[in-house]
């Protein structure tokens, strides 16, 4: 499962070797200071849409890679419709992360 390594200048989706194959895309690291805004959500699939370019996807049991949509790019790591992590970048590659975690309220404490 991906994990959030938050320092304080960057916030870092560390990907397993397996969801790295999956996204066909390494870890994700992006500044603190493109995060416009950080929320939880109880079904981190329910955030991704779009078209998948590239990774991998199956309905309501694996979202992981890239998601294209009118509103922008989305990076997802969602196993399940599980909590999750939802960033709002502004000026970064993607314009969100949605990253399901066992805790995303801890991980979003450590962004606040």
């Amino acid at each position: 499962m991906a994990e959030l390594i938050i320092n304080d200048c960057d916030i870092t989706v560390s990907l397993s070797a397996v969801e790295k194959l999956e996204a066909l895309h390494g870890n994700v690291t992006v500044s603190r200071s493109a995060v416009a805004r950080v929320r939880t959500v109880p079904d981190g699939m329910v955030e991704v849409h779009g078209l998948r370019a590239p990774g991998t996807g199956l309905p309501g049991v694996i979202k992981v890679g890239t998601w294209r949509s009118r509103e922008g790019k989305t990076f997802a790591v969602c196993h399940g419709r599980r909590p999750a992590i939802v960033l709002d970048l502004v000026g970064a590659p993607y314009n969100r992360l949605v990253v399901t975690l066992d805790d995303p309220g801890l991980a979003m404490r450590s962004l606040g």
